[in-house]
């Protein structure tokens, strides 16, 4: 997780790795480590069982929401079959806030300079 800067892995079945049975998250690694647990223990021991999902098709909104409500920093994507499809960190949602303000405001100097 930290050598690929993620956050959060997605759990599937090990003999269905289209159906979701959990996420690992930086929380749940600290966790096994402060209990002074073995690192070997399966991943399904430390694993979150309580996934927060939304559908591909959701806005930015609704993804900002889930986590808010949650109180937690990555939602998974599924389809529509449920099939895990991706992951978005608060992260992606700051770095996207950042580039369409930034996109925002370069437009917007556009206008003001092109009405000159």
């Amino acid at each position: 997780m930290v050598q690929n800067n993620i956050g959060l892995l997605v759990v599937c079945h090990e003999s269905d790795n289209s159906k979701l049975i959990g996420v690992v998250s930086e929380r749940d690694i600290i966790r096994v480590v402060a209990e002074d647990r073995a690192l070997d223990v399966p991943i399904s021991k430390v694993s979150t069982k309580h996934t927060v999902t939304v559908r591909g098709s959701s806005d930015v909104a609704e993804a900002a929401k889930a986590m808010n409500k949650n109180k937690i920093r990555h939602v998974v994507v599924v389809d529509d079959q449920e099939k895990p499809v991706g992951v978005v960190s608060m992260r992606d949602l700051v770095g996207e806030r950042a580039t369409l303000t930034a996109i925002l405001q370069s437009n917007e100097k556009e206008v003001f300079h092109g009405a000159d």
